[in-house]
């Protein structure tokens, strides 16, 4: 067995104790590669002994890649291959229950975290903090000798629950690492520290949401003609270039870089529950014709010239992910006063940094579950996948189980998960269903009759009813194409009311030419690619088609190409060139396109009841409003409701609306 060289200081900042090691790392380089060449699983084992803070480490490790997706791809310099993960581990101490350890093994040494009775340590390689010639290879410390420095600001379906990612490490990243086996495994400790935070939420009822690399990109080289490998970038400037790509295959796409940007540590795009910004967001048309996608975000491994120990950037890379999921920061009278009492720290999402790691921060704050929860319920079917293995307890019915109620003891029907094994998620002796298979089955475990309403119509969809048969409620039948929806502007598409009305009559959508106000808030329509014949409804060219029926916007959409907005009188108000609104275009309005002004009008409801004094009344009396309604709101000057600006002022008019959307920095 090795041993350690002593306890040492000074090696960085953030770690003010540890010991080196200097362990036999040809021997252990041959074990490892003896059990790489091993077919069967259990065979891939690896065995690594030594001796540190006057104890000994017997780590007893088999390979492991669950944190990647299978096949999982490495691009570099645009050649895509098959990633070999053989150098990931995972295991635990020979003489310790209860204990576990991740790492990897790279060239003979070793790199990962113990997690003892005692707590948690961290072995690194020492190249990582100094290239001074040492006794040792590696360095050992504990988490209660980590650090942060400085009062710095972090401010520059139920079954899918697993987010595809996109990570993106560019020359600067790979360089601090040198190969691309000592990035994937990086980038398994992030992905193993995030989903152990993930994993223990509870956001209002949706559980075990996790993360999974779907495909790594890995610069080599230095490829000067790629925009974002120019040295002098800031971080708002490297999200927005980093955006300008197509991400729209994967749940979220993250750069992983090596610069210095004096304190922030990461940034993203915040959740949203349209597509502007977050989880599942496509690929959007901007003002400015080009397309971004803002499913996006960064972290940096540097604050301040010095190298960040591993928790931090795994910390980082959390408290990112969770402004992808739609939590902002815990800021203001509710939320961020939250931990500071009882000596257990401040939550994952506060936007300070504090000087020690402290119990809450790994943890969401009930402000932070709030928001992520809201986000959640609306997005994440939209391109989350899921998870391998069915888990009985998570309140989703899986392959191999016949209901699944969670830890619910008292229900009639099915077995909870706290039961013993052999009947967990089973059904109960007589019962014929549980209401956790679906809505077709009623509360007393039978089926309900034929016939009976499961899910009601809507726009698109005609009524769903039960056959009597399952407790499944049928799957939705589509009413045909071209129905009109949504107040008679759009129509349906294979269940969705998806398009414009002017689709209905093989036209598209435009702007109304002309100066009149009131114009630019009627409906137009032109023949396809030939804006010469953009004309309003009420046209005597359109007469065949819509009879001289004026089709008013919605008050709230859009119009004058996206360079204002219709009111409750359908009159289009060009934005003020220097006022809030302006400001709220140029970080918003651009990302929308024509045909999602529904989700606009959500985004302006949510926006106008951060500035609404009282919001929990305001949200009980109000939630079911639609977007004409809210329209009428935002843009009166009779309104009820007193808005305010960033100012503290109060709004009028124009001015009505002061929020703004940007992406989120995280500062050490």
């Amino acid at each position: 067995m090795s041993t350690s060289l002593g306890a040492l200081n000074g090696i960085s900042p953030f770690i003010r104790h540890y010991e080196g090691l200097s362990y036999d790392r040809e021997a252990l380089h041959r074990r490892h590669r003896r059990a790489k060449r091993e077919t069967q699983p259990q065979d891939q084992t690896l065995q690594l002994d030594f001796r540190a803070f006057l104890r000994n480490f017997r780590l007893r490790l088999r390979r492991d890649t669950t944190g990647f997706t299978e096949p999982f791809e490495v691009f570099s310099e645009n050649i895509s291959s098959t990633a070999d993960l053989s150098h990931l581990y995972s295991g635990e101490l020979e003489d310790e229950k209860g204990s576990s350890c991740h790492g990897s093994v790279i060239q003979g040494q070793f790199e990962g975290s113990v997690l003892t009775a005692n707590g948690t340590y961290y072995i690194e390689p020492v190249h990582r903090y100094t290239s001074q010639p040492t006794q040792h290879h590696s360095i050992i410390y504990h988490e209660d000798d980590m650090g942060k420095r400085g009062l710095s600001k972090r401010t520059l379906n139920q079954s899918k629950t697993s987010c595809l990612l996109h990570l993106h490490a560019d020359h600067f990243y790979y360089r601090k690492f040198k190969s691309v086996e000592a990035v994937v495994a990086q980038v398994a400790s992030y992905v193993r520290a995030v989903n152990d935070i993930y994993d223990k939420a509870d956001f209002d009822g949706l559980k075990l949401i996790n993360f999974k690399v779907k495909s790594l990109s890995v610069m080599r080289e230095e490829d000067e003609t790629n925009p974002l490998n120019r040295p002098f970038l800031g971080p708002e400037k490297l999200l927005s270039l980093f955006s300008e790509s197509n991400w729209g295959n994967y749940c979220l796409s993250y750069l992983l870089t090596n610069r210095d940007y004096s304190g922030v540590l990461g940034l993203a795009w915040e959740g949203k529950t349209g597509n502007w910004g977050g989880i599942c967001s496509q690929h959007t048309l901007m003002r400015d014709g080009s397309n971004a996608s803002l499913n996006t975000g960064l972290i940096t491994l540097q604050n301040f010239g010095q190298y960040l120990p591993p928790q931090h950037v795994q910390l980082t890379l959390a408290h990112e992910l969770g402004h992808s999921l739609g939590a902002p920061h815990d800021e203001g009278l509710d939320c961020g006063n939250l931990g500071s009492s009882g000596g257990k720290g401040r939550f994952l999402m506060f936007p300070h940094a504090t000087n020690e790691i402290r119990e809450n921060n790994d943890k969401f704050s009930p402000c932070s579950i709030k928001h992520i929860s809201r986000v959640l319920k609306v997005k994440k079917d939209d391109c989350f996948v899921v998870s391998d293995q069915p888990i009985c307890g998570n309140q989703i019915v899986e392959e191999g189980e016949e209901c699944d109620v969670g830890h619910n003891e008292t229900d009639l029907c099915c077995h909870s998960a706290k039961e013993s094994v052999g009947i967990q998620c089973r059904l109960k002796p007589g019962k014929k269903c549980s209401p956790s298979q679906g809505l077709c089955c009623g509360a007393a475990c039978v089926l309900k009759p034929s016939g009976v309403s499961c899910e009601e119509e809507s726009d698109c969809q005609l009524e769903r009813m039960c056959s009597g048969l399952s407790p499944i409620c049928p799957k939705p039948v589509a009413k045909a194409n071209m129905t009109v929806c949504s107040l008679g502007t759009r129509v349906c598409l294979n269940g969705n009311c998806a398009k414009s009305l002017c689709v209905r009559y093989g036209l598209e959508q435009c702007d109304c030419l002309g100066d009149s106000k009131k114009e630019k808030c009627h409906m137009c329509c032109q023949q396809p690619d030939k804006p010469a014949t953009c004309a309003s409804t009420t046209s005597s060219v359109l007469t065949r088609h819509f009879q001289g029926k004026r089709v008013a916007l919605v008050a709230g959409a859009p119009c004058s190409a996206k360079q204002g907005y219709c009111d409750m009188f359908q009159v289009c108000r060009i934005l003020d060139a220097d006022g809030p609104i302006a400001r709220l275009k140029n970080s918003f309005l651009h990302l929308v396109d024509l045909d999602e002004f529904d989700d606009l009008a959500e985004w302006i409801k949510v926006c106008s009841m951060k500035n609404i004094r009282d919001r929990l009344i305001f949200c009980k009396r109000y939630r079911d409003w639609t977007a004409e309604d809210w329209g009428k709101v935002i843009f009166s000057d009779e309104s009820p409701f007193r808005l305010f600006g960033a100012s503290g002022k109060s709004l009028t008019g124009e001015d009505k609306v002061s929020a703004t959307i940007s992406p989120v920095s995280c500062h050490q």
